[in-house]
């Protein structure tokens, strides 16, 4: 019995380390949406807040993980983002109404939706 507070302390312990490497950690999909964030000059949490508020049919976590996987370039991710990232924005003012933060995102999304091909939806998380 005076093991017990040690051995739930550990577990509590691991469970956390495993929490935030599925989070951080090389297979959580973080490190291409920051490497997409900074090649097109968007903040990170404008990225990651638009990316969740415009994915659709699954996590930005697994989409980010399968476009990583897929050997596209980041100007590639981008342009199959776009159409998530312009739902983000959409629904985040919809919401909040327009915010200045948004505004550079808003040029760099608008450009990336051009290069974009039309129906081009397969890899934005509809489907």
């Amino acid at each position: 019995m005076g093991y017990f507070p040690g051995v739930l302390g550990l577990v509590a312990v691991i469970g956390l380390i495993v929490f935030f490497w599925r989070q951080f950690g090389p297979t959580s999909g973080h490190a291409v949406g920051n490497r997409v964030a900074a090649h097109f000059g968007i903040s990170r949490s404008v990225f990651y807040a638009l990316l969740e508020n415009g994915v659709r049919d699954v996590s930005s976590r697994d989409l980010l993980l399968s476009l990583d996987r897929s050997g596209l370039s980041l100007e590639e991710i981008g342009v199959r983002l776009a159409p998530s990232l312009s739902r983000g924005i959409e629904r985040l003012e919809k919401r909040f109404g327009p915010q200045d933060i948004y505004a550079d995102a808003k040029v760099v999304v608008a450009r990336l939706l051009a290069a974009a091909e039309p129906g081009d939806d397969a890899a934005s998380g509809e489907g």
